[in-house]
């Protein structure tokens, strides 16, 4: 029979999860993060658009979200048309 090295064992398991699973964890947090800004992002445009807004003030909106300080540098986009609503009920 041979001993069990129990804490050579503990040291060498925590030492992999250290070099492996941190990293791995810190990855997904990160894409995480970044999947869940981009849904609130395009649900501000979704909402903006439902309340009329054009789309020049989406894109200073989301430009100001971002930190840019500079509006006068935006290119100026052409005005939206006009989107007909449809409607789910019969037809009158």
């Amino acid at each position: 029979m041979h001993a069990v090295d129990i804490p050579g064992q503990l040291i060498g398991l925590v030492a992999v999860i250290g070099i492996f699973g941190i990293p791995i964890v810190a990855v997904i947090c990160h894409y995480a993060y970044e999947t869940v800004r981009a849904w609130a992002a395009a649900g501000l445009k979704r909402e903006m658009v439902a309340r009329g807004y054009t789309a020049q003030e989406i894109v200073e909106v989301i430009a100001a979200e971002a930190g840019s300080k500079v509006k006068s540098s935006l290119p100026t986009v052409p005005p939206a048309k006009p989107i007909k609503q449809p409607s789910f009920g019969p037809s009158v």
